[in-house]
């Protein structure tokens, strides 16, 4: 709970409560199985419908996978993420986060989703780890069968060092219903003096390009973070940052502080802005 608004926004008070449940079982074998769902998508589910891209009370994809691991790897089904985005890492990682997001919210950052989405959401990913090293294949079919589906590719790295650790991806997605196949890498360090920073750059079509990069520390009860972005099109560039801060108050409340600003095409695109407190329970 808290207030929000920006440069061309009203300032409006801002609330959002979100359950969700996560549950997993195991046969007698040793298989692990669950899922992960949000509340009123559990509500939509229980009315028994199976079709494909269900869709939530709130009109948008419903929110939920489910899984089944073993020694072969881990299968997942529903809103999760396609083998690109599961390689790589996002410059937001270690922020703190803000009530609204805004500080993802700027013109310039990429959440690396790919062409996750294009279809109906659901994405089928089987991911293998062999020691540091791991592997995705994901796939989301066109529920009318008019296209293709969208095929991803993912490789991640990480190893252990002296004072912290660092990961490494690499991923790729084709979809027969964008002019180019999109490709990605990204490196993140984190150390254990609480610093955690993370580059990422991406091939996408039409001949854009994108780098991002982000910066979080943590320190005592404090986390700050920054992150910037640029996409570099034939138009021009459109690039944005983003600030985060919080305070852990303890017993799962804290304050929340989020920034973000960005141009398009050399526009102002506007800045947003929040402050609040987050509570999980």
């Amino acid at each position: 709970m808290g207030i929000a608004g920006g440069a061309d926004a009203e300032t409006v008070f801002f609330q959002s409560v979100d359950v969700r449940f996560r549950l997993t079982g195991e046969t007698d074998n040793g298989l692990s199985f669950g899922a992960t769902i949000d509340l009123d998508d559990a509500i939509e589910s229980g009315a028994g419908s199976t079709r494909q891209g269900l869709v939530d009370v709130d009109g948008g994809t419903a929110d939920f996978t489910v899984f089944i691991r073993g020694a072969f790897g881990t299968l997942t089904m529903g809103d999760t993420d396609g083998a690109f985005d599961w390689a790589m890492t996002e410059v937001n990682a270690g922020s703190p986060g803000s009530i609204n997001d805004a500080e993802t919210g700027h013109a310039g950052f990429n959440g690396n989703s790919g062409y996750d989405g294009g279809f109906n959401g659901q994405v089928l990913r089987y991911d293998y780890s062999i020691g540091d090293l791991g592997v995705a294949v994901s796939a989301e079919i066109d529920e009318t069968g008019a296209d293709d589906a969208i095929l991803g590719l993912g490789f991640r790295y990480g190893f252990d060092f002296a004072g912290g650790s660092l990961a490494l991806g690499l991923g790729y997605q084709d979809s027969d219903t964008a002019p180019d196949a999109i490709i990605g890498i990204s490196a993140s360090v984190e150390l254990d003096t609480g610093l955690t920073a993370t580059v990422n750059y991406s091939q996408l079509p039409f001949d854009v390009d994108h780098v991002g990069l982000g910066a979080s520390y943590e320190f005592d009860a404090f986390t700050v973070h920054a992150n910037w972005g640029r996409y570099d099109t034939s138009l021009g560039d459109t690039d944005g940052f983003g600030l985060a801060a919080s305070y852990d108050l303890g017993g799962g409340a804290s304050l929340h502080l989020g920034y973000g600003d960005g141009e398009v095409l050399g526009v102002d695109a506007g800045s947003t802005w929040s402050l609040g407190v987050a509570m999980s329970f």
